[in-house]
């Protein structure tokens, strides 16, 4: 192998524990490289839906989101190929089976050396000449992607004005709406958080919004049957920091 094996190679690191952190990209650093770090399962959604990795380190035990739950969300939600390795330190029987059943291509435990992570990655990752290949595109998750207006586009039939005013009451009232669901959850308003996410459940079918289809679906069903918990908690804060970005893309693109 090359001193710097993984010189042409993007690294997203999700670990928690500091010291960790600091231990893995010490490693993976040395193999030249480049690592960008996320210490929760929703950081790494939000990293991933805007960059391209070659590869994701994904450690089990995760706040937010574990990293089961995460590498379900990049396979299902993101619609994501990236390869994803487990990192843990309790190796427990059976757990390995769970990483492949949840998308994730392979499994390494703590604390792991440089050469048992080139193996780990070479299983992923084709190397040509003691150097890992890149497969990352710059534009492999393009910000488009996070919504389609084709559906707009048919209905206002060539008529840009009508869609800018379409795009331009959803720019409005998104960003409300959420803010009302939000002190809604805070307030155990259970039927008042029910009747926003139904309300604003065609915007997000409307704009093919495909990351939050399921997951407007699923408040919706936790709101009716009154069933609160960290899920529902995760489920809210994913659906605002998406619709903030959509918002945020739809003033660049459609409305400047």
């Amino acid at each position: 192998m090359s001193l710097r094996p993984l010189a042409n190679i993007s690294i997203l690191l999700v670990e928690d524990n500091e010291m960790n952190t600091l231990l893995a990209s010490a490693i993976i650093q040395g193999t030249g490289a480049n690592v960008t770090e996320a210490d929760n399962g929703m950081d790494a959604i939000q990293l991933l839906r805007n960059r391209s990795f070659d590869l994701v380190l994904m450690d089990l035990h995760l706040p937010v989101m574990d990293g089961f739950e995460t590498t379900r969300y990049i396979r299902n939600n993101l619609s994501l190929t990236v390869p994803v390795i487990a990192i843990t330190a309790n190796v427990i029987h059976g757990e390995e089976s769970k990483c492949i059943e949840a998308g994730m291509n392979g499994f390494i435990s703590k604390p792991y050396t440089e050469k048992e992570l080139l193996d780990k990655i070479a299983t992923c990752i084709p190397f040509k000449n003691g150097i890992a290949e890149s497969t990352a595109t710059t534009n492999a998750t393009p910000s488009s992607a996070l919504y389609n207006l084709s559906f707009l586009e048919d209905v206002s039939k060539g008529n840009r004005h009508m869609l800018r005013e379409m795009i331009h009451v959803f720019v409005e009232q998104a960003p409300a709406a959420v803010s009302q669901l939000k002190t809604a959850y805070n307030n155990h308003n259970f039927n008042e958080m029910y009747a926003i996410a139904h309300r604003i459940k065609p915007d997000i079918d409307n704009l093919d919004i495909v990351s939050l289809k399921d997951d407007i679906r699923k408040i919706e069903m936790f709101a009716e049957q009154k069933q609160n918990g960290p899920v529902l908690k995760n489920l809210i804060i994913n659906l605002d920091d998406t619709l903030a970005q959509v918002v945020r893309e739809l003033k660049v693109n459609i409305l400047s």
